[in-house]
């Protein structure tokens, strides 16, 4: 389960990334500095993007959660379209707020609607 983990927030990060890569990757190389510095400054950004990724991923499950429980205390079931449709609200409000650029938003709705198999198996648990 940890290597899913971890390859979820990988993929999260990697949106995150690409959204924020293109300002980041030409300031730092741009800099007047040394390659050995250059190497460390792109490592840092690279692991601050990756832990990025996975905080913007652990508040959408939380939300994606708080969603499942009102429609579990209004008694009411919650099937794939409407996960897929908290999803999109969700991904939405990270996009709107400026939480998630569009890249990030997208792999993060992408990797939400992939996990709907073990949701449901929370559900019906």
């Amino acid at each position: 389960m940890s290597d899913k983990k971890n390859n979820v927030a990988g993929k999260v990060a990697a949106g995150v990334a690409i959204g924020a890569l293109a300002g980041a990757a030409a300031g730092i190389l741009l800099a007047p500095k040394s390659g050995k510095e250059t190497r460390e400054d792109i490592k840092k950004f690279a692991k601050k993007t990756k832990k990025q990724g996975e905080a913007l991923l652990e508040k959408a499950k939380k939300q994606i959660a708080k969603k499942i429980e009102s429609f579990k205390k209004a008694g009411k079931e919650i099937n794939s379209e409407d996960y897929k449709k908290i999803v999109a609200e969700i991904v939405d409000s990270f996009k709107s707020s400026g939480e998630a650029t569009g890249d990030a938003a997208k792999k993060l709705g992408e990797q939400l609607k992939e996990d709907w198999v073990d949701v449901k198996k929370k559900i019906t648990a």
